[in-house]
């Protein structure tokens, strides 16, 4: 994956390396073996993870009333619609090429620009107005 920028709160630059090394998992298992049993256990880890990081998010972001929490928290909610459809057809047909192409580009593109520009300027703002200190 690309690089992508720290931002502000401590916790947020934690959960994003920890969403980073789920994906490199995942990655290195279907690349690796025949898929199996372990895949499906990274696969919902990476959604409760995804799941709980968003929900920690917008708390902040409805606490300190960050102005564009609509935008940000429509994004998230596509993300987890998406994210929820991909587990659910992984389940169904164990397609290791479509769950590996989906993580590489869906969910790489999409990670590196959202940190980059949602992320960076709600963390700033979050802790401009003394937010998000866990």
């Amino acid at each position: 994956m690309q690089d992508y920028p720290q931002v502000a709160l401590d916790f947020m630059n934690r959960d994003h390396a920890e969403f980073v090394g789920l994906r490199a998992q995942l990655l290195e298992l279907l690349a690796t073996t025949p898929p199996d049993a372990r895949v499906d256990k990274l696969l919902a880890e990476l959604l409760e993870h995804t799941r709980h990081h968003f929900a920690e998010e917008e708390r902040l972001m409805q606490e300190v009333r960050f102005p564009p929490y609509t935008m940000h928290k429509a994004e998230h909610d596509k993300v987890l619609m998406d994210m929820a459809a991909m587990v659910e057809s992984w389940g169904q047909g164990h397609d290791a090429v479509a769950l590996r192409e989906w993580l590489e580009r869906d969910v790489g593109d999409w990670f590196v620009n959202h940190v980059s520009t949602m992320d960076f300027v709600t963390a700033g703002f979050i802790k401009a107005q003394g937010g998000g200190r866990a």
